[in-house]
């Protein structure tokens, strides 16, 4: 990375970010080599023991670089160099995992990083930026990677992984993490029948709701979905507390099931602190993620996290990705 940043105009780095698949291509092969120089061991053994776990937390990956005034907005981010060394490092994580770094054109404009901050003014949507967030799998409504959404194969599966950049965290607000291992151990058997049954209702979560209704003409929501899915050796989870819906009278095991899971997401709670020059990736398979209380002012110098998604696309539809850019995701 030091090697390559140093011989990059701060121009040449932008147009790298609009072609991430490009730039992991060309940075992956030193980024292998320098670890197994470094670590003395295989690049290969590392990665497969990252993609097995519901988190990883890389500290210290990148030098902190010269930064503005936290924005006041989700998007767009800042060209500047702490914000361009962060965001290359993020693409190279996610790439060394097999992943390419995606967004959807729904949410956020399709930006491919989005900002993590606090919001000025008030409403809810400023009184959501400041507050916790409970635990919750990215793009809930899209279909696990491997499947179709049942009225619309050109919806493009959820990310594998969501990716957390730090750049500012004064205050240490902390990251929570539920992975499914220890959420999983605690349902009984019949519990996880239920989940793994079509019979949930998933709406969309807020960040994607004004952008599909523009798309799609509509929120997207998904009928009899599944909450768990088997697959290989592992269980899949798409989860969000407050979109997942069951009818209580006629379904009652599913909601008692469903019950069970959400307290058993709050026992299995994992805290972890990403400070500037930390990358935190959370398995959007394998384990919930939120964050405790972030309080505070806009701007200044306050909390300040980037983030980005992750996606294995090798079965990816032409339907399901958008021309221009090449990594924006439909819808």
């Amino acid at each position: 990375m030091d090697a390559w940043w140093k011989n990059q105009t701060p121009e040449q780095v932008n147009d790298a970010l609009r072609m991430p698949a490009k730039l992991v291509a060309e940075l992956s092969d030193a980024v292998r080599e320098a670890y197994e120089k470094g670590a003395g061991q295989g690049f290969d053994a590392l990665i497969e023991s990252i993609l097995g776990e519901p988190f990883a937390l890389l500290p210290k990956v990148f030098v902190q670089g010269e930064l503005p005034p936290t924005p006041q907005g989700f998007i767009s981010v800042p060209a500047a160099a702490g914000t361009l060394i962060a965001r290359v490092s993020a693409i190279i994580a996610l790439g060394a995992l097999g992943m390419e770094t995606v967004s959807y054109g729904c949410e956020n404009d399709g930006e491919l990083f989005v900002n993590l901050v606090v919001l000025p003014g008030e409403g809810r949507n400023v009184e959501k930026s400041k507050g916790g967030m409970r635990g919750h799998t990215d793009a809930v409504t899209f279909p696990f990677r491997g499947h179709f959404d049942p009225d619309n194969p050109d919806i493009a599966p959820s990310p594998d992984f969501v990716c957390l950049t730090g750049l500012r965290n004064p205050d240490s607000v902390r990251t929570t993490v539920m992975p499914m291992t220890g959420v999983l151990a605690d349902l009984s058997d019949e519990q996880i029948e239920e989940l793994k049954k079509q019979q949930f209702g998933i709406r969309s979560q807020s960040t994607f709701i004004s952008g599909m209704k523009l798309i799609l003409g509509e929120e997207h929501g998904v009928d009899d979905a599944e909450i768990l899915l088997d697959v290989g050796n592992e269980t899949w989870v798409r989860y969000s507390h407050s979109s997942i819906s069951v009818d209580t009278d006629e379904q009652p095991a599913a909601a008692a099931a469903n019950d069970a899971f959400a307290a058993a997401c709050h026992q299995h709670c994992k805290s972890v602190v990403v400070e500037p020059g930390d990358i935190l990736l959370v398995n959007n398979r394998l384990a919930l993620h939120g964050r405790s209380d972030v309080g505070g002012e806009p701007g200044g110098e306050s909390r300040w996290i980037l983030r980005s998604y992750g996606l294995d696309t090798t079965g990816l539809t032409k339907g399901q990705r958008y021309t221009k850019p090449p990594y924006m995701l439909f819808p």
